[in-house]
């Protein structure tokens, strides 16, 4: 008996599941057959990160090499056959092609296709294992590895890392393009990072909301491949060949270039599935990825905070309040410390920023009042040292006994509680009159 490679593919595949692997949506593929052709050589593990195949099937490339693999490939010295099991007329077109291309590029590698039909013993040599078409055995000198094709499919999940991702697009029903920018001019503050973008306009989000989106649709467990070669029939027997949503997620790679991956999804009888756009293979995923994918809207994501600013870019604040009109001016002082003044005279007011910030819009109002001719209860305008949007204004309209109905820049948002403004106001008085008082 040849001496058998004992690596196993769990333990390779943990190797592999660090945060190194930042798109491994496609590499699971060419990391098992890669890995395969240079475990078989005794080339280290550690010298092989899987970034240098995770481009080999991108979407737009699905059977090329990249040239990170071209290196490696170069590096093989000894004669490598590759043996490819598989019977007429199943073959998978993925595997078919990869492995040509490896047989193409590296001429220590040869490609042997082996029918279990005229061959039914030649596997024994090499394993007892259930032969699935497809399956694969790469073999060097005396070494040898057997990798089943339900292995080569085998995924634990792939991960983006949101700070790499520029946006998720949703194409369905009301389609949705979620956008992540750092320091975007998109909005009044570049405390927001994540907007729908509609059109040519942006819209603000709320930061952890949409992040939890981002991640629940890019960092999942692909669970159960239920069809590696679904042809159009059964596609519909999934809903793929009309899919729900289609998510296409758009990153740059550690390269700096742009890249896309897309995926469909749909539910049919209790079970929500997925597929890798145009591959004719269909995993079983989770309900919450397709939730989060049918779910996400400007109503579901929009910001619950009435304003949220960066008080390093607020010089001085305007209060109408009951007829009377006051200006707090702020002075940074580093590190979020800051010195407030009214009247020349220092006041303690960090308390108040803490009340407005708390401020944030009701959930219990199943439909929202339109504005009308109602009366103002507070105003409060912000004047700041940026170049755009230099005076932000909030104002706070009475609408009953129970709400106020806040407009920031002239823009209506959701109902927030009468009794937070409330508080808030009697905050203001609180510190405006104490230093008249000069307390």
């Amino acid at each position: 008996m040849k001496n058998k490679i004992k690596t196993s593919l769990r333990k390779i595949k943990e190797q592999f599941g660090t945060r190194s692997s930042k798109v491994g949506s496609y590499s699971f593929l060419l990391t098992v057959l890669v890995l395969a052709i240079l475990i078989t050589v005794n080339v280290a593990l550690n010298f092989f990160p899987d970034r240098y195949v995770q481009k080999d099937l991108t979407a737009n490339q699905l059977y090329s090499l990249s040239s990170q693999s071209k290196v490696l490939l170069g590096t093989v010295e000894e004669d490598i056959t590759i043996y490819w099991v598989v019977t007429s007329g199943n073959e998978d077109e993925y595997v078919e092609k990869l492995l040509h291309n490896y047989e193409d590029y590296c001429d220590r590698i040869t490609v042997e296709k082996k029918d279990p039909d005229l061959n039914p013993d030649f596997t024994n040599a090499y394993t007892d294992e259930t032969i699935y078409n497809n399956s694969i055995i790469v073999e060097c000198g005396d070494k040898y590895r057997y990798i089943s094709y339900e292995d080569i499919y085998e995924t634990s999940g792939y991960s983006y890392y949101s700070s790499y991702i520029s946006s998720v697009n949703i194409q369905k029903e009301s389609p949705v393009n979620l956008v992540y920018k750092e320091d975007s001019g998109y909005c009044y503050s570049d405390a927001y990072t994540y907007y729908l973008k509609d059109g040519e306009e942006y819209k603000n989000l709320d930061n952890d909301n949409t992040k939890s989106t981002f991640t629940a649709l890019t960092e999942f467990s692909w669970e159960e491949c239920v069809d590696y070669h679904a042809d159009a029939s059964e596609m519909k027997s999934y809903g793929l060949d009309d899919p729900d949503a289609e998510v296409t997620v758009s990153y740059t790679d550690e390269d700096g270039e742009e890249q896309e991956f897309i995926y469909e999804l749909a539910f049919v009888d209790e079970s929500y599935y997925a597929r890798i756009q145009d591959s004719r293979m269909v995993y079983r995923v989770s309900q919450e990825v397709y939730d989060t994918a049918e779910n996400a809207s400007y109503n579901e994501l929009k910001p619950n905070e009435v304003i949220l600013l960066d008080w390093d870019t607020v010089d001085s604040i305007d209060i109408e309040s009951d007829g009377n009109l006051y200006t707090v001016n702020l002075e940074s002082r580093g590190d979020d410390e800051y010195t407030y003044t009214f009247g020349g005279e220092e006041i303690s007011f960090a308390d108040v920023l803490e009340e407005l910030s708390s401020v944030t819009t009701a959930e219990d109002l199943e439909k929202q009042p339109e504005l009308g001719d109602n009366k103002e209860e507070l105003v409060l305008t912000f004047h700041r040292n940026t170049d755009d949007y230099t005076a932000v204004e909030l104002i706070f309209y009475q609408y009953d006994g129970s709400y106020c109905i806040p407009v920031l820049d002239g823009v209506q948002l959701d109902c927030v509680s009468r009794e937070d403004v409330i508080s808030l106001k009697e905050a203001i008085n609180s510190v405006i009159l104490d230093s008249e008082n000069g307390e």
